[in-house]
């Protein structure tokens, strides 16, 4: 079936009593395929949400980014939404300064190396309020009334937020999947940076596995991947931040995944190139393409061989970063090795994508570790030479024991550690290395700074 359109509400516990019967997602009506919808003008904000499912084949159909714009046009916009009142400023990155939530004026890129220095002005609203004398003679209108704000010379604002997208695993349906994101969202203040985006596919069920983890990496899901991306970069989307969980890393993968001649795939060029530590240009090349500031890997079920071998490379094209979040004691990515090493045992084959010249040369029954339990296993060598670890955070939630279920395999759900973390990450975008959250390990491994529950003093 073609990719459908929809919004969900969300209602779910965040503090005090938690409910049983929360989170509870409901669908704002029901989705609706793409290209019978009609939205009008895309600046037309007056046109119905999902528009009219009756309308003649061939009229503009509703896109993620519209309907992100019409729920943020449906809500109670303050001037504090309107307004910059805090800069995040960024010098680290190779490919030149970075100003949170700004475009450059002369390029419209989110980054320059035309600068030397940066000019903020504070500027005051409208309102007009009385003056009053100070004790040195001077006069300043009274605040009453009136709101400072900041405007960044020879920057633009960007009229919209970041979009995150996140993608299910296994074994999660619609309605669930809704619940479980739309419960992350409400932990966090996530939502007054970005629109939560849910990436749907069909996630099978329990004896499915296998069917699964064949759909995952389908023709499909890659080409209703693409297609939401271009939408968004169509209705002036840059920034974009993605989040999968489980087996929905193997749609992430199998989207990245290189063409047969080892150029970038489609969903790859969708993006410009990351920065490296040796390479910071910033050609005009990349004027019109996305920004993907984060990848952030939840309990992954996917291939440590794959990953090393041709995965982690597909994803350090667009980003410089990926943050891999795994726990050792995981259940359920126990039983997807168990699985998956019954599956080489007997010569199936895997997607492409999940494939690797290490699976193929192994003889007999093996259990194939995914990343997600394979956290401190991100290396190309023997992991004894700095340069041979991955240029990823691997997070070792092994640790963690409260609002953790006998799984382990979904905390972040209803883990403050992590959801915190998480934020951190798509908000401010800093490394493992630097926020103050984690200690380091080994390598590129680290781990919360969390007392066990049994700890009271």
């Amino acid at each position: 079936e073609p990719p459908k359109v929809g919004v969900a509400s969300v209602e779910c516990s965040v503090a005090g009593n938690f409910m049983a019967h929360l989170p509870n997602a409901s669908m704002l009506g029901e989705p609706h395929v793409e290209r019978t919808l009609t939205l009008g003008n895309a600046t037309d904000m007056h046109a119905p949400l999902l528009g009219d499912s009756q309308q003649h084949e061939g009229e503009r159909g509703a896109t993620i980014g519209s309907v992100c714009k019409k729920l943020d046009f449906g809500s109670q916009s303050t001037f504090e939404d309107q307004i910059t009142t805090s800069l995040q400023i960024n010098a680290n990155d190779p490919r030149g300064v970075q100003i949170g939530g700004h475009l450059y004026g002369m390029t419209g890129m989110p980054f320059t190396k035309r600068i030397d220095q940066i000019i903020v002005d504070v500027k005051r609203s409208d309102t007009e309020g009385e003056y009053e004398a100070l004790e040195d003679g001077d006069s300043e209108r009274s605040s009453a009334g009136q709101k400072l704000y900041l405007e960044v010379k020879n920057w633009k604002r960007i009229g919209t937020k970041d979009a995150l997208i996140f993608i299910p695993g296994f074994n999660s349906w619609l309605k669930h999947s809704c619940e479980t994101f739309g419960q992350m969202m409400a932990m966090t203040t996530l939502s007054k940076t970005v629109y939560p985006i849910l990436f749907a596919w069909p996630g099978a069920q329990v004896m499915t596995y296998r069917q699964a983890s064949i759909i995952s990496a389908s023709e499909n899901n890659r080409n209703y991947f693409l297609q939401m991306l271009k939408s968004l970069r169509a209705e002036g989307f840059f920034n974009i931040h993605i989040v999968t969980h489980s087996l929905g890393v193997q749609t992430l993968m199998s989207c990245f995944e290189n063409n047969e001649d080892g150029s970038p795939s489609p969903v790859s060029d969708c993006f410009g190139p990351a920065p490296t530590s040796t390479d910071g240009t910033s050609s005009l090349t990349q004027v019109g393409k996305l920004v993907c500031r984060s990848i952030t890997l939840l309990n992954p079920d996917y291939p440590v061989d794959a990953f090393r071998e041709h995965g982690f490379q597909s994803l350090r094209r667009v980003t410089s970063q990926i943050t891999i979040v795994g726990d050792k004691a995981d259940q359920a990515l126990f039983w997807s090795s168990l699985i998956n090493g019954i599956v080489n045992y007997f010569g199936w084959s895997q997607p492409s994508a999940l494939d690797s010249e290490a699976r193929r040369s192994e003889k007999g029954f093996q259990l194939q570790a995914p990343i997600g339990k394979g956290i401190d296993c991100m290396y190309t060598e023997d992991g004894d030479d700095p340069d041979d670890w991955l240029d990823c955070d691997c997070i070792d939630t092994t640790g963690l024991d409260t609002n953790v279920n006998d799984l382990r395999h979904s905390a972040y759900t209803v883990n403050s550690i992590l959801l915190r973390d998480i934020e951190e990450i798509v908000v401010t975008g800093k490394r493992a290395a630097t926020r103050t959250t984690l200690l380091h390990k080994k390598g590129n491994v680290y781990e919360y700074c969390h007392a066990p529950s049994f700890v009271s003093q």
